[in-house]
């Protein structure tokens, strides 16, 4: 194994953790790390990619898929774009107006959750580094029906990626 693999693995468990919900009904879970990138690979297609991952690992688990919402998808746009930009730090900040914003929107929502990494990430990386954190997991295999999917990137070449999951009913 190289020994950049090593260290990449080494800290992504240092800098690996999880927000506690702040109410609830609302998950938030954050990671750091940073992989090679791949190369010449459209945001648009990341975003993709991450749907598909995501709801390959849902129909494994006896789940229903999520189904995109241009709302939800705005919302984690925009975090993405604000975060990579450097107009917000990297997290949550600002997670329960994004999640007012998609409520008000949509007509309320009774579950929501969001999870952001950043670094040089595949859609498959990404979502496969996500689950192996229970809290992102959770998330991934949570009770929720939408989701948007936001990916942005920094001048430096960094990969700003967030998944927003809300359940509608």
């Amino acid at each position: 194994m190289p020994y950049y693999r090593i260290v990449t693995g080494f800290i992504l468990i240092l800098f690996l953790w999880s927000c506690k919900p702040s109410r609830t009904t609302t998950t938030r879970t954050t990671t750091k790390t940073e992989t090679t990138a791949p190369a010449r690979v459209s945001l648009s297609s990341i975003e993709a990619g991450i749907l598909a991952e995501v709801n390959r690992h849902r129909k494994t688990k006896g789940l229903q898929p999520l189904k995109t919402n241009s709302i939800v998808e705005t919302e984690a746009s925009l975090h993405s774009q604000r975060m990579a930009s450097k107009q917000v730090a990297f997290g949550h900040s600002g997670f329960e107006t994004r999640v007012a914003r998609i409520g008000k929107r949509l007509g309320g929502v009774s579950n929501s959750a969001e999870n952001v990494a950043f670094g040089r990430y595949s859609a498959r990386e990404v979502v496969q580094t996500w689950l192996k954190s229970t809290p992102h997991r959770r998330n991934i295999e949570g009770r929720f029906n939408l989701t948007g999917i936001g990916v942005s990137k920094d001048a430096k070449g960094t990969v700003y990626y967030t998944q927003l999951f809300a359940l509608k009913n």
